[in-house]
């Protein structure tokens, strides 16, 4: 792969994100970090929210508009790994990757900007917040920054590649992702007296139970998750429960699909319950809407990567990649063509293959440079065409 980015920039921007990372909205030192690197390549930017960026480079001849995109905050994690530039802030770790992303954006921006007098159509630059928290692309979205756009373009990590390669989907490249919440209320009593109280912990355990099954009455075919991942109830043995709440996710490949769940699992919640003599009160909040690839987007990226990389390191999935993850990505495709790739990291050490999102996951930092020629790249190539 012939590099054009600068390399000892990538590394140096990514190490300084990794030593500093913020949890979604709280991206002030990042945010700030960005728009001085993108103020020194002379890229003009406009603050959308308090830490979103979007920095704006017009090339000195006409052509199309193409919106590239990196996600900028951290996880509530306590990394574990051995880095020498591991994360100095307690409790919060870029175990997603989105240091890397920001510096291959970063680095992107560096490069086209010292080309401008050659480089044709308009290039925009989004530094997302809040990607964790599906809160971030819907303030871009709000702006309408990715409309008019003729592609937008999104990178990820992967710990399911080697180091050097890029994979693309065609279709469905991840899920639409709604949290729930269901609050059940019940009556306290003594544990000996059942019968003078009303158990919210049991009927919040039915509940649970009962969620795990609604995908299996769907049509196979449609793709589907119901999960529990925290129930609270009780405050000691010997007394039952007044109150329980219990959180979960559905995520799903199709809106249909969503539709339905989104029914079924208020039904549930509120069915069971009443049988116990409890109440159920639902609560929905979507993250993020399905994220699909157009197909004329995936073809050109994949060509365009097979140039920057080499054919040998492009692979074509047919399948999720990130399985049931959710990527708020998704809603800038609602406003513009675009696609998504997805970067390899693994080299044969274990820490490299580790699943995103765990305290240990140390990618190789090729990543980074694989990442930021296929942002020029295809920049470059959908300016010009």
């Amino acid at each position: 792969m012939k590099s054009v980015t600068d390399r000892e920039y990538l590394l140096r921007i990514r190490r300084q994100l990794h030593r500093h990372p913020e949890l979604s909205l709280q991206e002030y030192e990042t945010a700030a970090l960005i728009r001085r690197e993108l103020k020194s390549f002379g890229i003009r930017y406009h603050e959308v929210g308090e830490t979103g960026t979007m920095g704006i480079l017009h090339g000195t001849m006409p052509g199309k508009t193409v919106l590239l995109r990196a996600d900028i905050d951290a996880l509530p994690i306590q990394e574990k790994t051995r880095l020498p530039f591991r994360s100095e802030r307690e409790g919060v770790m870029h175990a997603c990757g989105h240091d890397i992303h920001t510096a291959a954006l970063l680095g992107a921006a560096k490069y086209l900007s010292g080309i401008r007098e050659t480089l044709m159509g308009t290039v925009l630059f989004a530094f997302q917040q809040a990607e964790e928290s599906g809160q971030g692309a819907k303030r871009f979205a709000k702006e309408g920054w990715a409309r008019g756009c003729d592609r937008a373009f999104g990178i990820h990590i992967s710990p399911n590649y080697p180091a050097g390669k890029a994979a693309f989907a065609r279709g469905v490249d991840a899920v639409s992702c709604d949290y729930f919440r269901i609050s059940v209320r019940g009556k306290t009593a003594h544990i000996s007296r059942p019968e003078a109280g009303t158990d919210a912990l049991a009927a919040a355990a039915d509940i649970t139970v009962r969620l795990q099954g609604l995908k299996n009455r769907l049509n196979p075919e449609n793709n589907a998750l119901v999960a529990v991942g925290s129930l609270h109830s009780g405050s000691a043995w010997n007394i039952i429960p007044e109150q329980a709440v219990l959180e979960g996710t559905i995520r799903t490949v199709s809106a249909e699909t969503r539709n339905e769940l989104l029914r079924q699992v208020a039904q549930t919640a509120e069915l069971t319950a009443a049988w116990y003599g409890a109440q159920a009160d639902v609560e929905f909040e979507s993250s993020t809407s399905v994220l699909v690839n157009d197909d004329t987007a995936y073809e050109e990226a994949v060509n365009v990567a097979r140039s920057a990389l080499g054919e040998e390191n492009v692979i074509e999935e047919q399948r999720l990649i990130m399985g049931f993850a959710g990527d708020d990505f998704a809603e800038f495709l609602k406003n513009a063509k675009g696609v998504y790739a997805h970067v390899g990291t693994a080299n044969g050490r274990p820490e490299s293959s580790c699943p995103l999102h765990s305290d240990y996951y140390e990618p190789d930092e090729k990543a980074l440079f694989t990442a930021a020629e296929l942002h020029v790249a295809y920049a470059q190539f959908i300016c010009a065409h």
